[in-house]
């Protein structure tokens, strides 16, 4: 189970860093990691310390759970929780895809 939780560690930051655009160094220095430590992380199968965890969530808009597998689906609460804490931290080009997808949602409904 713990390795499971390793792989869909690497395989969703891999993923998260690609859509946010960001390299292996710009994230790591916006985690304060070093980028050796992170590539432990992202290939000898250990997760880093919830600190670390907790940090590079943040930084790719998502939450620890999301990362380590625990959590595959955001209910209304996770997302507004999300998005509120994030917001700040999303381009302008971001807040129109999200709107973009829930506008598209609604006149789906809408018929």
């Amino acid at each position: 189970m713990e390795a499971l939780k390793e792989k869909s560690f690497a395989r969703r930051v891999k993923e998260l860093m690609e859509e946010n655009r960001y390299s292996q160094k710009k994230l790591c220095e916006l985690c304060g990691i070093t980028e050796a430590a992170f590539s432990r992380y992202m290939t000898s199968g250990r997760l880093p310390r919830t600190d670390i965890l907790a940090n590079i969530a943040n930084i790719l808009h998502t939450t620890s759970d999301y990362l380590t597998g625990n959590d595959t689906n955001y209910g209304y609460e996770q997302l507004e929780v999300l998005l509120a804490s994030s917001k700040d931290n999303l381009s302008l080009k971001q807040k129109e895809k999200l709107v973009e997808i829930l506008m598209d949602e609604y006149k789906t409904t809408q018929g």
